[in-house]
């Protein structure tokens, strides 16, 4: 029986969404070059260097079977410095090639078998066949060891740093945002923007894609998603030329769960947490495996009630800087989210070089948003002179699915491969509003009829992108990496209010708009990177050519702008001994605005305030230098220093044509300085005690002129972040994580210190296939959060409390084959994708 893949309506049109993302690719990219040049690249690295010898052979074990994905290494005899490495294929064959007259040995590795090494030898310029390796299984049986290890929360590498979310007790029935923003380095201000050492522009990936949402719409994604659905979460302060130019702080790429080994296997997982509202998520993982078939599926669910308790005070001055009066504002807002995440894909290997791919993935969480907003009116001696009252309901619906298809061909088995990836993207909502505003004197009498605006906001967002890379590692550790990619972008928003104070249905063209949105980014890189004993060098160059236009239609205002950047990076490393290092990392990055922030249209928060975008933002350019010194791989100090032009920046300020009325808008400010020391140290206290510091000290200065006030501000700012790790008798185990933050200033607005203190409790059952965790999350309740800002005839001041303070019980179970070697897995489709969509 055969099924109809491509008529199913589903799966079909997924299928014709990739071959049109296809087609408009190739037509959209204008600039050929790019394509001529990545040949080019290939070609010249192809001729410039020749190979020389190889060496081919098998590993089987006693009685003649193939052994697949064993390990061999070839080492050098002098220093058993690593020269290259591959895996065994389904015959049991390996082959290295481009090997210079150098004296060598082999070694193979493989579970559950003796390790194999052979004596020193050298080859000739032709391909030298070993004699057959036979593999003897180990005598000692694994389950007769006791071993109690684990994986720490936090690894520190030279060029990233990595939360292991799935080895956190104290992460267990968390959102990612949450995770987020206990990450070293990492900050979540009250509106959910997300910085990286004290500096925004950071781009957030989940497995190398980054997401096509604004801020708003990214931590709405971030809230639904669980954590038990993330392995890893790697910071990267200074990307290569092979990342996206996007993102002048860094870039944050989130490590979804997948299962990777052969056979079937997978985990199932369920939580329920309590602080003043619950939480609870189910989900499961599977994977198999069998000869040249990989395929995996998982789902998760999730649902919490959240809490947003805000206390604002607003004070306004007349022209002449006299103070006029304030209004002492309380908001209460509540938002059950439900989450459902779904993701499927199929890998199959069409030889031992070439392998092709297909998955999908997706997202559908709905939010049913319920807000009573309180507003005292006061005079210029604060005394009430009257009070207004705004009942705000939502019900939205946020839908996503990304389907990708993928291809990698190795060229032989020293690592050369090229790979090529096609996506399409799918974002849209629905949001329906309804609020109602009431306005009294202080007896409590009505001074007007009550204000109904109900709104009815929809918006599409649909992303077509293609990407092919080159990888050649070539003789002398010299690797050579260069691509192109291409990504055309359409975004399509209706924001419609109508007024129904009358009991009408009447249309405000004030409020409502209609945004249409196209980008197409063309880029082409070049990566060469040389690993010796003393010296590593990496050197980059990425192109990128930016066309975007947006028209709104209702006010018929419209943009286009046009233009090309280059993008260098350098990165120096000395090996001073075995344990000391120090480099130098060297790059230019940008931040373009994301759609919603160029989108003009008001966004009705209640009648004193209202969200509002600017079509008149330029990009941000960051020029970024980091030194680093690290010592035992384990203590690494970083000094930062960057330099922003026009750096976006998110404030409330004064409306010019409304009294007593705050516009929450993003602007450029003129420039942006900051200068930085970090560091991440790793402290074995005891063989079952492990304390992990990371600490970030800033002093970042702001120049600007924005509503008749000058700014010239700076501030330093500092963080420490501690995790302390126990490893205790009988499977047990705990954490404790303590995170403070001190007063950050962030352009017009200086956000208050806070602090928080996580614990939790592990144990592990059934033969550690059952996990049970118990963690209490801000059990002091100290993870607020406050700020002010000031201008010439505006002030504000604000305190803010979420449901941080909660309880949570989880539960892990891992079933299937548990001691078969790794499958491969492709490491996603369009990385390094755009970040600037909205579907609002």
């Amino acid at each position: 029986m055969c099924y109809d893949f491509v008529n199913h309506p589903w799966w079909g049109n997924i299928c014709l969404q990739l071959a049109d993302t296809f087609t408009m690719l190739l037509y959209t990219m204008k600039t050929r070059t790019l394509s001529c040049c990545f040949i080019l690249l290939c070609f010249c690295a192809e001729i410039a260097f020749a190979q020389s010898g190889g060496l081919k052979g098998k590993v089987s074990a006693e009685g003649g079977k193939p052994i697949v994905f064993a390990s061999v290494l070839l080492l050098k005899t002098a220093d058993s410095a690593v020269l290259k490495t591959a895996l065994t294929d389904e015959k049991g064959a390996y082959t290295f090639t481009g090997l210079q007259s150098d004296a060598f040995f082999v070694k193979v590795l493989f579970t559950g078998y003796e390790t194999y090494r052979t004596q020193s030898l050298s080859v000739s310029d032709t391909i030298f066949s070993m004699p057959e390796i036979v593999l003897v299984q180990n005598s000692t049986l694994l389950k007769e060891v006791a071993v109690q290890a684990q994986k720490p929360f936090i690894e520190v590498h030279p060029d990233k740093l990595v939360v292991n979310v799935d080895n956190s007790i104290v992460s267990a029935g968390s959102t990612a945002l949450e995770v987020l923003a206990r990450a070293p380095g990492v900050t979540v201000d009250q509106n959910d923007n997300i910085s990286l050492k004290g500096r925004q522009g950071v781009n957030v990936m989940i497995d190398g894609k980054l997401q096509p949402l604004s801020a708003e719409e990214l931590a709405n994604m971030l809230k639904s998603m669980p954590s038990n659905s993330i392995d890893k979460i790697e910071i990267i302060s200074n990307p290569s030329a092979k990342y996206d130019a996007a993102g002048t702080a860094g870039i944050i790429d989130i490590k979804t769960k997948k299962g990777q080994r052969q056979g079937l296997n997978g985990t199932a997982n369920a939580s329920y947490g309590q602080g003043i509202y619950n939480k609870a998520n189910l989900g499961f993982n599977l994977n198999y495996k069998r000869g040249k078939i990989n395929l995996y599926a998982g789902y998760n669910y999730y649902y919490k009630e959240a809490l947003n308790d805000v206390v604002f005070l607003r004070h306004f001055y007349d022209s002449t800087g006299i103070y006029s009066g304030a209004y002492n504002q309380h908001n209460y807002t509540t938002y059950p989210t439900r989450s459902h995440l779904p993701v499927a894909g199929i890998e199959y290997d069409i030889s031992a070089n070439t392998s092709v791919g297909v998955s999908v993935k997706g997202q559908a969480y709905s939010r049913d948003t319920k807000g009573f907003y309180f507003s005292k009116v006061l005079d210029p001696n604060n005394v009430e002179q009257s009070y207004f009252t705004t009942t705000a309901r939502s019900a939205g619906q946020w839908n996503n699915y990304t389907p990708n298809l993928h291809v990698k061909h190795k060229l032989d088995t020293a690592g050369k491969e090229i790979s090529a990836d096609v996506d399409y993207g799918r974002y849209w909502n629905k949001n329906n509003q309804d609020f109602i505003t009431n306005y009294y004197l202080t007896n409590g009498a009505l001074t007007q009829a009550p204000y109904l605006l109900h709104g009815d906001i929809s918006g599409i967002t649909q992303i077509r992108s293609v990407k092919a890379d080159y990888s050649n590692p070539m003789k002398n550790n010299v690797e050579l990496d260069a691509g192109i990619k291409s990504s055309y972008v359409t975004a399509d928003n209706q924001p419609n209010f109508f007024d129904r104070s009358n009991g009408g249905n009447v249309f405000d063209a004030g409020k409502s708009d209609h945004f249409i949105y196209t980008e197409n980014i063309n880029a082409a890189y070049i990566n060469a990177s040389k690993e010796g004993k003393k010296w590593s060098t990496q050197l980059g160059l990425r192109a990128e050519q930016t066309d975007i236009t947006g028209k709104e239609e209702i006010t018929m205002q419209a943009f286009k702008k046009n233009y090309l950047q280059l993008f260098p990076s350098l990165a120096l490393q000395r090996h001073l001994d075995a344990k000391n290092d120090i480099s130098l990392n060297l790059n230019r990055r940008i931040e373009r605005p994301n759609y919603q922030q160029l989108n003009s249209y008001k966004f009705y928060v209640d009648p004193s305030t209202y969200k509002q975008g600017n079509p008149y933002l330029d990009p941000c350019l960051t020029y970024g230098a980091d030194f680093t010194y690290t010592y035992k791989q384990r203590f690494i100090t970083t000094i930062n220093y960057a330099i922003s032009n026009s750096p976006i920046t998110e404030v409330v300020e004064p409306s010019p044509t409304q009294s007593r009325v705050a516009i929450q808008t993003e602007v450029n400010l003129t420039r942006m300085t900051y200068y930085g020391l970090s560091g991440s140290y790793s402290f074995p206290i005891y063989k079952w005690w492990n304390e992990v510091v990371n600490f970030d000290a800033t002093y970042t200065r702001y120049q600007d002129n924005l509503a008749n006030t000058a700014l010239d501000k700076s501030l330093p700012f500092f963080d420490v972040y501690v995790n302390s790790s126990f490893l205790l008798p009988k499977n047990w185990s705990a954490e404790m994580v303590f995170f403070y933050q001190s007063a950050q200033l962030n352009g017009f607005l200086t956000v208050n210190e806070n602090w928080t203190l996580n614990i939790g409790i592990q144990k592990a059952l059934l033969d550690k296939v059952l996990i049970v965790r118990l963690n209490a999350a801000d059990i002091f309740y100290t993870g607020t959060s406050g700020g002010s800002s000031s201008f010439t005839d505006y002030n504000l001041s604000f305190a803010a409390k979420h449901d941080t303070r909660q309880v949570t019980l989880s539960l892990s179970y891992r079933f299937g084959n548990k001691t078969a070697q790794p499958a491969l897995r492709h490491k996603s489709g369009a990385d390094e994708e755009e970040t600037r969509a909205s579907a609002t």
